[in-house]
């Protein structure tokens, strides 16, 4: 029989965060109660509370094998979503619906996993769902604005935040969204911090980070970083805000200053339990963690290049569709596509802190003519195939791909923008564009689309190497012509990433790119006459 008292008292430690005197209580009360689906369910959360993420899993799965309460589900689901498993997720929190079936809670959760999973239509449909069942909640209001944005009907989105600031004129979510509305449909950057500054009245500290983002943006750094710390004061282990916090450094070249606060930023669930994380003392074995996106983990692989003589053995980590060109491009180095088990290194490190360990600062960029090798075959097969024409081969990408969609909605281009560059004769155009989400190639039948035949980096690569003139907005593909030396258009929005510094026509980062930075912030006009008129005389 379960002895409610010894339980009690586990929770207590745990409350207490004495996790030591708990896991011992909990130890106890599994060799009493084996196979009890109260104690698993406990024990699991207690793993899922320290960050065991996969062994509060297993805990978890044997739990709701045995019964399945609604605490056990909810638990499993949170930890399914820590571990990124969305769609598990999603159908774990749909089975809670059988015990509340009007909870607004489980409404809020499967619309942010089909968020992460860049789901909209679903997100969407979802919201819609939670507003029959709750006429008029501020949450379900604030959740249909959110998704209006995230599709990009912004008008739509105006329409619900404006309903939602009506019925709830204090409601603080309402008032960032208004700021997010003010920043991506009129650039209007005065009344967006108008709107933030409204939050933070009503109490929403986290508004300070949007304030700050929104300074940054208009090139004002002081009173940014005056925000950000006012963010951090109050959510202390937000790391957005510290992250934000060193790029902002890091784009007036401030170095260490920079790290200081990036690399604060916390672990991955992934990467929780790398051993010796963030440190290049006391080994010989080193494991590297690509943890980012695809185009910081092309830029920053440089620097593995540097680390050679200082280790026996070098092993990193990285998504799949890297690995093949950087096997090629790295001799001496390994590259794998899963965690190592701690017996197989000494120390390790994420690949996008290597500049500060190596002490390597902004100011002399190493191997900017290119570092990266593409498949000579899949060379000669993409030109056999796709490019065997007397014309100027010019690639293009126009759409950035990123969850936050402050970061991408300026790193983006809408195609009708290149109508005139698209009617050059004598050129063709290829497209290099993943996830046409908006069908832009229909309106432009002249294109050719090779995003299909990408899958890998490999390939992409191989296709690069093929043009006279890579064009692309502020993404993975730019890194990778960069990486190549293959000469590149980047087109940098007026408030660019921090990586680009002030610069407006090149970057240290790659010498075979050249840069071409949006001078006014409503459209693209200027910048793409600009472009036409290079390709044109080329």
């Amino acid at each position: 029989m379960l002895n409610i008292k010894k339980l009690n008292k586990a929770l207590l430690y745990v409350k207490n965060k004495d996790f030591d005197s708990a896991e011992k209580v909990y130890y106890e009360l599994l060799r009493e109660n084996p196979n009890d689906d109260t104690v698993l369910s406990f024990w699991g959360l207690f793993n899922l509370k320290k960050g065991l993420f996969k062994k509060a899993e297993k805990i978890l799965e044997t739990a709701y094998n045995l019964k399945k309460s609604p605490a056990t589900i909810s638990a499993l689901a949170h930890t399914k979503f820590m571990l990124k498993k969305y769609d598990d997720s999603i159908i774990l929190y749909e089975e809670l619906f059988r015990f509340d079936k009007d909870s607004e809670k489980i409404y809020q959760r499967i619309i942010e996993c089909f968020k992460r999973l860049e789901m909209y239509n679903f997100a969407g449909a979802y919201c819609k769902k939670y507003l029959l069942v709750h006429n008029n909640s501020r949450h379900a209001l604030s959740l249909m604005t959110q998704n209006y944005m995230d599709i990009g009907d912004y008008k739509k989105a105006e329409e619900y935040c404006a309903k939602t600031l009506e019925l709830y004129p204090d409601n603080p979510s309402s008032w960032v969204n208004a700021g997010f509305l003010q920043e991506l449909l009129y650039c209007n950057e005065e009344f967006a911090q108008e709107c933030y500054k409204k939050a933070i009245e009503n109490n929403d500290k986290q508004a300070y980070y949007h304030l700050a983002v929104s300074f940054q943006k208009v090139g004002k750094y002081r009173e940014a970083e005056d925000y950000y710390k006012k963010a951090i004061e109050f959510y202390p282990d937000d790391e957005d805000a510290k992250a934000s916090l060193g790029c902002l450094y890091f784009a007036q070249r401030l170095f260490k200053k920079g790290y200081e606060y990036f690399i604060q930023k916390n672990i991955l669930p992934d990467y929780i339990h790398c051993k010796n994380f963030n440190t290049l003392e006391n080994g010989k074995r080193l494991f590297i963690i690509a943890d980012q996106g695809f185009g910081d983990a092309i830029m920053y692989s440089r620097y593995l290049l540097f680390l050679k003589e200082k280790f026996d053995r070098i092993v990193v980590q990285v998504r799949k569709p890297l690995l093949s060109i950087f096997k090629r491009s790295f001799d001496g180095i390994e590259f794998v596509t899963e965690i190592l088990d701690q017996s197989e290194y000494d120390i390790s490190m994420s690949l996008s802190y290597l500049p500060y360990f190596l002490d390597m600062d902004f100011y002399n960029i190493p191997y900017s003519k290119g570092y990266l090798k593409a498949d000579e075959q899949k060379i000669k097969d993409y030109k056999e195939k796709y490019f065997r024409n007397d014309k100027l081969k010019v690639g293009i990408c126009w759409k950035a791909g990123d969850m936050r969609i402050r970061a991408a909605i300026h790193r983006t281009i809408n195609i009708d923008y290149f109508k005139s560059l698209l009617g050059i004769d004598n050129v063709e155009f290829y497209s290099f564009q993943k996830d046409d989400i908006f069908n832009s190639l229909e309106k432009y039948p002249q294109i050719i689309d090779l995003s299909n035949t990408f899958e890998t980096f490999d390939d992409t690569a191989a296709a690069m190497k093929n043009l006279d003139i890579m064009i692309s907005v502020d993404t993975s593909n730019i890194h990778l012509a960069g990486a190549l030396g293959v000469k590149s258009k980047l087109l940098i929005p007026y408030c660019s990433d921090w990586r680009w510094f002030d610069n407006t026509e090149k970057t240290e980062w790659y010498d075979s790119v050249e840069l071409i930075k949006q001078i006014e912030r409503q459209d693209w006009f200027k910048e793409v006459e600009i472009l036409t008129d290079y390709v044109k005389n080329f």
